[in-house]
């Protein structure tokens, strides 16, 4: 039997290889699709202007991709960072937040929300307007680096540069606080960071895109 999907090569250089049969449905941020069989039907998944709008806020590309299988094939797809890809298994119990530009793909019933991420989402730098995943199914996640797991119990805290966010559940409190005696460039999230409240998970990447964006200027 052939698996669903593939991760292909090592943490830095990984690619998403995923096998269908017709009928099958995978939504892919766009712009991710590396190569493909012919077999696929592409349509735009907009979920409507006001989740569009909501993506644009957010710092994300505008459009989603759904990709219909129209028989057997594979598709590959690569994030837009040098990094991991992690496949997230969803039973329809949980819901988790994704930090900018983690979402990469999603198959079976994975749906995706826009949730108000309110002022605590603006001033961490994760937008006014965040994504949310819920619903049974694959959905995967993309880094820049390498992704760490941290679990936290009932009570325990944690503190993330919100740079370095990938996912979290959404149930879980967080309030953002300064990293220190200034303030950079709020918008940005410069100097400041989320603490959050267990219990609950939060997936982190190991390297700072914004780094790598001020490096390139």
């Amino acid at each position: 039997m052939t698996e669903k999907y593939e991760l292909l090569y090592d943490n830095t250089n990984r690619i998403l290889k995923i096998n269908t049969e017709s009928g099958d449905e995978c939504i892919v941020e766009s712009g991710a699709m590396v190569s493909m069989t012919p077999n696929f039907k592409i349509s735009s998944q907009t979920n409507g202007m006001k989740k569009a709008l909501g993506r644009l806020f957010s710092g994300d590309s505008f459009f989603m991709q759904k990709y219909k299988a129209e028989g057997n094939g594979e598709l590959l797809i690569a994030p837009a960072f040098l990094g991991d890809i992690k496949a997230i298994e969803m039973n329809g119990s949980e819901r988790y937040r994704l930090g900018k530009s983690s979402f990469l793909a999603a198959i079976g019933q994975v749906k995706m929300d826009i949730k108000s991420g309110g002022s605590k989402g603006f001033l961490s730098g994760e937008g006014l307007i965040q994504k949310e995943a819920y619903g049974v199914g694959t959905l995967f996640i993309s880094a820049y680096g390498a992704i760490h797991e941290i679990n936290l119990n009932e009570g325990e805290q944690y503190i993330v540069d919100s740079n370095h966010l990938v996912l979290w559940d959404s149930n879980m409190e967080y309030t953002v606080e300064l990293a220190n005696g200034f303030v950079g460039s709020i918008t940005g999230g410069e100097g400041l960071v989320c603490k959050f409240t267990g219990p609950g998970r939060i997936l982190i990447q190991t390297r700072n895109p914004q780094n790598m964006m001020q490096n390139s200027k």
